[in-house]
């Protein structure tokens, strides 16, 4: 038989959807420490984790865009999406991943400030399950 290889992902799923997110966040911080080549990066995780509104919400990367759902399985629920900048270009926020641009701005700092304006009022914390209605 094979041992668990998450076995801290899966402890921290008992401990409910708020575990997971903190958890999620802690994975994110270190992945971004870790592409010292690609700046912009880090600094759209640390914007973001400074960001209660964000930080609140699951937080994942696909090609480097920062994804933030409303639900911490996958399919995710996304609610924002924002891409760091490329050879020189802006930051990016969009609704999906890979969809056209809501806006765009120059730093980390505002480019979460324009998600969080793009966010429903009454989006609450990150909630245990998908966006699958079964």
């Amino acid at each position: 038989m094979n041992p668990d290889p998450y076995p801290e992902l899966a402890e921290t799923h008992e401990r409910g959807a708020a575990a997971v997110v903190a958890h999620q966040w802690r994975e994110m911080r270190q992945l971004a420490a870790k592409a010292p080549d690609f700046t912009a990066f880090a600094a759209l995780v640390e914007a973001a984790h400074a960001e209660p509104r964000l930080r609140r919400l699951y937080v994942y990367s696909s090609h480097w865009t920062l994804g933030f759902s409303s639900c911490t399985g996958y399919p995710f629920r996304v609610e924002i999406a924002i891409d760091p900048p490329v050879s020189g270009e802006s930051y990016r926020v969009r609704k999906r991943p890979h969809t056209a641009a809501l806006g765009e701005a120059a730093t980390a700092e505002e480019a979460v400030a324009l998600a969080v304006s793009h966010l429903r009022a009454d989006l609450g914390p990150a909630v245990p399950g998908t966006a699958r209605r079964d």
